[in-house]
């Protein structure tokens, strides 16, 4: 008799554990579908893939910068590619200011 108590004792708290966590389980997937929760998920998204873009155009710019280094040492150009920039760092350069 003490034994089939023990039983429905461990079946009773099982299902309230599967209840709770379902519970849960449903509550963070509904407030993931509200319009805020979809706005936090590709603001969150969006920020790492636009990081992502920035990191490889750097990497590109870093790249073109050593190889055009390497070509100039290579076809014995002594003089290093000067920037024609603003000393503001605006991006726009003299040349362009001047149109």
């Amino acid at each position: 008799m003490f034994t089939g108590t023990v039983r429905r004792l461990f079946w009773v708290s099982m299902g309230a554990t599967a209840g709770v966590l379902v519970f849960r389980k449903v509550t963070a997937t509904a407030k993931e579908l509200t319009p805020a929760g979809i706005a936090d998920r590709a603001a969150v998204s969006g920020g790492g893939l636009l990081d992502s873009v920035k990191e490889f155009f750097e990497d590109v710019r870093e790249r073109a910068h050593d190889r055009e280094e390497e070509l100039n040492v290579a076809l014995g150009i002594d003089v290093p590619p000067t920037t024609d920039r603003d000393p503001k760092g605006d991006g726009f350069s003299k040349k362009a200011r001047a149109i």
